[in-house]
């Protein structure tokens, strides 16, 4: 995610100390900074879902207010997607690689409109 990040023209920061923390990685924009989390996403039919939230001792824990950015990379497109936060479920995400089934087309999420690139 950061390599990309970089190669696309941001400075990008990564916390020092305590891998604990909500936030992955920082990076500047238009002066300012921006929060990511970074999640892996698993293919499943013609969608890529990843989780939106963290789930210790079962208790799923929401990011909201904490990230602006979710910071996803597919090992089966080889690519990296930036989500913003606030237009994701509370719990999961799928991002359409192929048409659906149906052929609905209302509030699908396109992988293409969020890929950032190769990592």
């Amino acid at each position: 995610m950061a390599s990309a990040r970089i190669r696309a023209g941001a400075h990008v920061y990564l916390p020092a100390f305590g891998s604990d923390g909500r936030i992955d990685l920082i990076y500047v924009q238009d002066g300012n900074a921006v929060r990511v989390q970074c999640k892996s996403a698993c293919r499943i039919g013609g969608s890529l879902r990843f989780w939106t939230c963290s789930n210790t001792a079962n208790i799923p824990l929401l990011y909201t207010g904490e990230i602006d950015q979710f910071g996803v990379y597919s090992a089966d497109t080889e690519m990296v997607y930036l989500v913003p936060a606030a237009e994701v479920p509370s719990r999961a995400c799928s991002l359409r690689l192929a048409p659906t089934g149906n052929g609905q087309q209302a509030r699908v999420r396109w992988a293409h409109d969020f890929e950032l690139g190769p990592p």
